[in-house]
C-alpha cells in the first residue's frame, strides 16, 4: 500500500454501505448504534465538525472519530475536540497510517483530548501530546454473587433475592431526595441548569463547558434518554444512565452538590435505591481530583484511565488542558461505550 493511493474524507461522504459493513468490523457491538447516531455523538451541531475516515481502493480502512465540545479558560472560550472511535483495520496497521490519520484529525481544531489506551497513546506521544495523571474512574460491586464465574449461570433472579447488601448495606437514605426520569420532566431540570450557571464560573484552571445548550444536546438529544433519571436533594442533584448487557450497571454521569453533606445523602441514596432495584454496578463519575474519605469507602475499587491532550493555542497551553477539572462520565465517550446495539434497540 503507498500512501498516496490512500483517500481521506469526511464521514458524511462515505457510502452508507461502505461505513455500515467498516462499523460492523471495527465496533461490531456497538455498529448500530454509532451509523444511527453519529451526528448527535461528535455533537456536530456546534461546528458542523465530522469523524475523519480513511479509504483504500474505495474500502474504509481506517476511522478517527470525535465529539465537538468547548473549554472555559481564563474568561476565554475555546473550541476542542475529543479523539473518540480510533480504529485501524489489522492488515492496514503498522505501517504508519495511525499517525496519518491522527495529524489529520489534529488539523480540524486546536485543541485536542482524549481517553485511550496504551497502543493509541503511543501514537499521540509521537505527536507531541502529553499523558495526564490521576484519572480515574470508581465503582462500588453490589450483589458480589454475579462476579463468582462458577455463579455465573444460575437464574439472575434467584441471585438478586440472596443479595446479602439487602441485609447488611447501612445506606443513608434521605426521604427529600426525589427520584424523576428525565425524559418526563425536562422543566425542572433546565431550572436547575440555569442556577447552576447562574453565578459566575472560577476558571482558574480549564473547565468543560456545561450550559443549557450543552445539556440539550448530552441529555435530551442522546438516544438513551429514556433511560436517564435526576435524583435530587434541595438545589443539588445527580443524573444516572442506567444500562444493562450481562450485568445491570448504574452509571453516575453528571452531578453537581451545594456542599459536601448534600453529596453524602445523594451518593447513599443512590447506592440503596440501587440496591433494592438489583443493580450489579454502580460507577462514580470520572475525576481527577481527590474525593473526599467518606467518598472513597463507598467506591473502594479504583480504575485508572490514560488521559492524553494536545494544544495548538498560545493562551491554552497542553500543561493547562492537563488540568482540566469538571470531567465527568458523559465527556468523551465513556457513558455511550456501557451501551450496545442489544440495550440501544430496547431503550427506542
Amino acid at each position: 500500500m503507498k500512501f498516496d493511493e490512500i483517500e481521506y474524507k469526511k464521514l458524511s461522504e462515505i457510502k452508507k454501505e461502505l461505513l455500515h459493513d467498516f462499523y460492523f468490523k471495527a465496533f461490531p457491538l456497538r455498529s448500530e448504534l454509532l451509523f444511527n447516531n453519529w451526528r448527535w455523538l461528535c455533537r456536530n451541531s456546534l461546528n458542523n465538525l465530522e469523524p475523519i475516515v480513511a479509504l483504500h481502493n474505495k474500502k474504509v480502512i481506517a476511522h478517527a472519530g470525535l465529539i465537538s465540545t468547548q473549554i472555559k479558560f481564563n474568561k476565554n472560550v475555546y473550541n476542542a475536540i475529543w479523539f473518540i472511535d480510533f480504529f485501524i483495520l489489522p492488515q492496514y496497521r503498522n505501517l504508519g497510517l495511525g499517525s496519518a490519520i491522527t495529524e489529520k484529525w489534529m488539523s480540524l481544531e486546536k485543541n485536542h483530548l482524549t481517553f485511550c489506551n496504551e497502543k493509541s497513546l503511543k501514537i499521540f506521544k509521537k505527536l507531541d501530546w502529553m499523558p495526564g495523571k490521576n484519572f480515574y474512574k470508581s465503582c462500588k460491586i453490589l450483589n458480589p454473587f454475579k462476579w463468582i464465574p462458577l455463579l455465573r449461570s444460575f437464574d439472575q433472579k434467584k441471585l438478586n433475592k440472596v443479595n446479602f447488601f439487602n441485609i447488611f448495606e447501612k445506606s443513608i437514605y434521605s426521604e427529600n431526595v426525589k427520584l424523576i426520569k428525565l425524559s418526563e420532566n425536562q422543566k425542572i431540570f433546565f431550572d436547575l441548569i440555569k442556577l447552576t450557571n447562574s453565578g459566575s464560573l472560577e476558571d482558574s484552571k480549564p473547565k468543560i463547558i456545561k450550559d443549557q445548550k450543552w445539556m440539550e444536546w448530552r441529555i435530551f438529544e442522546s438516544p438513551f434518554i429514556n433511560n436517564y433519571f435526576l435524583f435530587l436533594v434541595k438545589e443539588s442533584f445527580v443524573i444516572v444512565s442506567i444500562s444493562s448487557n450481562h450485568k445491570k450497571k448504574l452509571n453516575i454521569i453528571f452531578s453537581k452538590f451545594e456542599n459536601e453533606n448534600y453529596k453524602l445523602i445523594l451518593i447513599n441514596s443512590i447506592i440503596k435505591w440501587s440496591i433494592e432495584n438489583n443493580i450489579d454496578v454502580v460507577w462514580l463519575s470520572l475525576d481527577h481530583i481527590s474525593q473526599s474519605k467518606k467518598i472513597k469507602d463507598i467506591f473502594k475499587l479504583k480504575f485508572e484511565l490514560i488521559f492524553a491532550c494536545n494544544s495548538f493555542e498560545q493562551s491554552l497551553k497542553k500543561d493547562d488542558l492537563n488540568m482540566i477539572t469538571n470531567l465527568e462520565g458523559v465527556d468523551s465517550d465513556l457513558e455511550v461505550l456501557n451501551y450496545s446495539n442489544k440495550n440501544y434497540f430496547s431503550s427506542e
